[in-house]
């Protein structure tokens, strides 16, 4: 009798139940042993100490940056590609405003590639930044976030640009600032202010700023801006101030400092 065993694809008889178990289970234990591993890894995804990490990120980067002087109280809602900063403080030296957040949020995705949602007391706003370099900035600020208490007011602020991270320099962009009451240095009173800017090319263009109180004021102008040294670049600024029936026209120059209040209203 022809006791020889075929294979099935050889057409002979189909292969014994012990064999077909065999491989099952090795197929079975394939399978468990990575999903094992798959598990493992998302353990330590979840329950790493996200906050830690970030925290230590955070101390690098301010190490790198020490003209920065950057302070905050803790790091909560952490995970591996999102974090929150609570109480965050920015102190440049020679600055004459410190830029101070009640939580910044940070998330990090594709599309946008950063996500930033700020909170400095008012409505929130929102920074939006992509692997092209563009970025969008909308929402509102409340001017008690510069560290100064002579100035007080929320902001409605919209902008957009392009931001050349790997020569780390503005290439164009424009800035729209809306407020219905601001108080400024100097007891001085404004209401229903706007301020249009545009940049390139390293000249900022004022494209516009309107005053409805306490005079009614329309001007533009231009600004030369200096690298690091913002505040102080030079600007120049015509137009015309409105009272009653009265227009009478103006042109005045500073730095940009000025609009935080070192200079005054036109008279």
């Amino acid at each position: 009798m022809d006791t020889e065993r075929r294979h099935p694809a050889e057409g002979g008889a189909p292969e014994e139940p012990v064999f077909a178990e065999r491989r099952g289970l090795r197929a079975l234990g394939g399978a468990g042993l990575l999903a094992l591993c798959l598990g493992l890894a998302a353990g330590l995804v979840l329950y790493l100490p996200w906050d830690t990490i970030w925290t230590q990120g955070l101390k690098r980067y301010g190490a790198r940056h020490p003209e920065l002087h950057l302070t905050w109280q803790n790091v909560d809602r952490a995970g591996p590609l999102s974090f929150r900063i609570n109480g965050l403080s920015i102190e440049p030296p020679g600055w004459s405003v410190s830029p101070r957040m009640q939580w910044v949020d940070v998330r990090l995705g594709v599309t946008p590639q950063l996500t930033l949602r700020l909170d400095s007391g008012g409505r929130e706003a929102r920074l939006l930044y992509f692997d092209t370099g563009s970025f969008d900035l909308g929402g509102q600020v409340n001017l008690a976030c510069l560290g100064r208490r002579d100035i007080r007011g929320s902001v409605d602020i919209r902008a957009e640009g392009l931001y050349l991270r790997d020569q780390d320099v503005l290439a164009r962009g424009f800035l729209d600032l809306r407020g219905q009451s601001l108080h400024m240095p100097g007891s001085q009173w404004l209401g229903d202010a706007a301020l249009a800017l545009e940049y390139q090319d390293g000249t900022l263009r004022i494209r516009s700023f309107t005053l409805r109180a306490p005079v009614q004021v329309r001007a533009e102008g231009t600004a030369a801006l200096r690298p690091g040294s913002l505040l102080g670049s030079p600007y120049t600024v015509s137009g015309e101030i409105i009272r009653g029936r009265d227009t009478f026209s103006f042109t005045t120059a500073g730095i940009l400092g000025d609009f935080l209040g070192q200079a005054a209203l036109p008279e």
